[in-house]
């Protein structure tokens, strides 16, 4: 009989060996059971029982943890559409009567060999994947540092669409968590005008800037707001403005 075959028979399970919540009742190491004195399996279990409680990582954890994450990078497309996963050979060889460990993650003959934790790293991975086999959700990002969604945009408040008179100022509402607010002023074809940062919620726009504003002419521009570490908070939408053109007093002449 080779040794694995001795140490399968003697971690084998017994109609008197303790249940998990037996086990798990005993962690504390404030109540013993009899049985435990006579049962490697039980012994076995209850020291792995306290490892996986305990958390504390142990050496060459972190090849564990990798092996395991690169081994779910590799099945990520099976696990996502679960009409084309293989048939699962480790839910064929499952023991009901195997150890709690196995019983949670699946694992069979080679449980020992991964580190309690790791084990909890992968089933914790597993069970996020697992949850729903829909697409993953789109990223708000698109690429960017920093994302940006919908429940993030900055309100302002003028000003926006046609205006009676070229605007002193651009006043937008606080943004929660804000520290600076950066205001852009463009032309219609994306070139900048002005950029100013500020604290409060509103700029007030130098002259040199409203004289460009000419009658008619569309104006943009955007508020962006920032906490205390620069990072983006909120955005608003680009705002177009523009005051009426200007029509002249004089009637037109009579033809003689």
């Amino acid at each position: 009989m080779s040794d694995r075959d001795i140490l399968k028979s003697t971690l084998a399970a017994t109609p008197e060996c303790l249940a998990p919540e037996q086990l798990e009742a005993l962690v504390d190491g404030k109540k013993t059971h009899p049985h435990l004195a006579g049962c490697p399996r039980c012994q076995a279990e209850l020291a792995m029982l306290k490892s996986f409680e305990a958390g504390t990582p142990l050496p060459d954890e972190g090849a564990a943890v990798a092996w395991i994450g690169s081994h779910l990078d590799r099945q990520l497309e099976n696990i996502k559409n679960p009409s084309r996963r293989a048939s699962r050979t480790a839910v064929q060889n499952f023991e009901p009567q195997g150890s709690w460990l196995a019983r949670i993650f699946g694992l069979g003959g080679w449980r020992w060999a991964l580190p309690a934790t790791a084990l909890a790293a992968a089933a914790i991975v597993a069970a996020v994947l697992l949850q729903s086999p829909k697409e993953p959700d789109l990223q708000a990002n698109a690429g960017r540092q920093t994302p940006i969604y919908r429940s993030q945009e900055l309100q302002v408040v003028s000003p926006v669409g046609d205006v009676q008179q070229t605007p002193r100022t651009l006043q937008w509402q606080v943004f929660p968590g804000a520290g600076t607010y950066k205001v852009v002023v463009l032309e219609v074809d994306n070139t900048q005008l002005w950029s100013a940062e500020t604290r409060e919620t509103s700029v007030e726009v130098p002259a040199s800037i409203r004289v460009k504003m000419l009658p008619g002419k569309p104006i943009l521009w955007q508020v962006t707001a920032f906490d205390g570490q620069g990072r983006v908070l909120g955005t608003s939408q680009i705002q177009r403005f523009a005051t009426p053109r200007e029509h002249s007093s004089e009637k037109p002449q009579s033809s003689q």
